[in-house]
């Protein structure tokens, strides 16, 4: 793994997405000075929606949001609702509860998310059908290989307690049968991202000092912080400090799921990379929401920094069978994914949704809050939000919940929803609109050859 020396770290660190003009010289290669990078991000989270509940309702006004959407209100000018997406021929198969083909709807959904390819042959077991990992390489790896851009990750996978390994649990394909497992520890994905000041074998006393005291990074970098200051406008200061507060109020939460309860000192994060025991306990369903908002705090990190530009941020896994006692549940998702309307099983599956949908616009806030060039992140980021398959109880594929978030550097016009139901539009289509969105115009097709080429009409301003 590449190491970064302090001045590498505070450069990357503390550039605030690359907004600072004085640090353009230390900008990812290839980055105008005047022009910020557009950054792909993908949320997805499981086991589908309620079309009923789900797509806003466009007026003269904008759109009117459902229920379960409803949390994502204060983005409307910034969401764009792709409803008439459906999978291409070769993951959806029949459509019926196996499709045909190998693995159930959930599995081949997921496989299928950012490959737009059918499963392979294997032993997983999803509902009554087998399968193997996904038959092609994902959007975000083949982005990364086309672009190659000049950050500390080509691609960052994160998750939020995934836990399944196997192919219901990823996204993330470098090829055929080739899936990339997610980061799902916050202390682990920090360390990764700003962490990386282990010393040489010969030792560094500064980092052996930072170590045994437990203090904050900022605390052994304060004279060459006060030094860029003294070289940046009031504009550009605040930028700095903004990043500086988010990067400390991270490292706080982080030492404080880590205390020992022994009375160690606790005051600032140990920044040599983990081991022993987990801070935050992934195998609870009750952490769920600490550890989401860590992860997402952790990708505007990532991207404000230009640590990465393509990003997956993967919410537990498909056909989820999580508990979410902190919304006073206790049957898990997957169950009550199938309960019918008038039940209390519906109303519990549109709470989990709701929440889903608050995490999303709680990571948007996140991203809007950083200024970037002429406008924030958010704008100069495409978010992709979208699950495995369709309607719930019928494990649809030919109708999926996708909505784009963000401006991606004022390309997509958004503030309304996009309707193609008549005449559905395959997700290949999308993967390739995606691409272009990224600056890979040369991107023409992706995924199976069962599916559209070309990317999707009526997208761009």
């Amino acid at each position: 793994m590449t190491r970064l020396n302090r001045r590498d770290w505070l450069r990357g660190a503390l550039a605030g997405a690359a907004a600072l003009p004085l640090l353009d010289a230390h900008r990812a290669e290839g980055q105008a000075a005047d022009k910020p990078p557009v950054r792909l991000v993908v949320f997805a989270t499981p086991n589908g929606t309620r079309n009923t509940l789900f797509w806003p309702t466009q007026g003269a006004g904008g759109m009117t949001f459902p229920e379960y959407t409803k949390p994502l209100e204060p983005f409307a000018e910034k969401l764009l609702f792709l409803n008439g997406i459906r999978h291409c021929q070769a993951v959806v198969g029949d459509n019926g509860f196996n499709g045909g083909l190998n693995g159930s709807e959930h599995a081949r959904g997921m496989g299928g998310l950012l490959t737009a390819r059918p499963l392979g042959t294997g032993s997983f077991k999803s509902f009554m059908a087998t399968s193997g990992w996904g038959s092609g390489i994902s959007l975000d790896q083949h982005l990364a290989n086309i672009l190659d851009p000049a950050t500390k990750f080509k691609t960052l996978e994160l998750g939020v307690q995934v836990r399944d390994a196997q192919v219901r649990g990823r996204i993330c394909y470098k090829g055929a049968d080739q899936p990339i497992p997610p980061r799902e520890d916050p202390k682990d994905v920090f360390a990764a991202l700003f962490g990386d000041l282990n010393p040489d074998p010969a030792g560094d006393p500064q980092l052996d000092k930072l170590r045994a005291q437990r203090k904050s990074i900022f605390d052994l970098t304060t004279s060459e912080i006060k030094r860029l200051q003294a070289r940046l406008g009031a504009d550009d200061r605040a930028k700095l400090e903004q990043q500086i507060t988010a990067i400390r109020d991270i490292e706080v939460r982080l030492t404080a799921q880590s205390g020992s309860g022994g009375g160690g000192n606790n005051s600032g994060l140990n920044c040599a990379p983990p081991t022993g025991n987990l801070d935050i306990d992934l195998s609870s369903d009750a952490t769920l929401p600490e550890t989401g908002r860590l992860q997402m705090d952790l990708a505007t990190a990532a991207l404000a920094c230009d640590q990465t530009r393509i990003l997956t941020l993967q919410w537990n896994y498909a056909e989820s069978e999580h508990l979410f006692p902190f919304l006073g549940l206790s049957r898990n998702h997957h169950a009550i994914s199938h309960d019918w309307q008038g039940t209390t099983g519906f109303t519990e599956y549109g709470k989990i949704h709701v929440w889903f949908a608050e995490q999303l616009a709680y990571f948007l806030e996140k991203l809007d809050s950083v200024p970037e060039g002429d406008g924030t992140l958010l704008d100069n980021t495409v978010v992709f939000w979208g699950s495995e398959i369709g309607e719930s109880t019928s494990h649809d594929l030919t109708r999926m919940p996708y909505v784009l978030a963000g401006k991606a550097g004022g390309q997509l016009r958004t503030g309304r929803v996009w309707d193609s139901v008549s005449s559905p539009k395959d997700n290949n289509q999308l993967l390739v609109s995606l691409a272009h969105l990224m600056g890979a115009e040369q991107v023409t097709s992706f995924g199976d050859p069962s599916g559209a080429t070309g990317p999707l009409p009526d997208l761009l301003v």
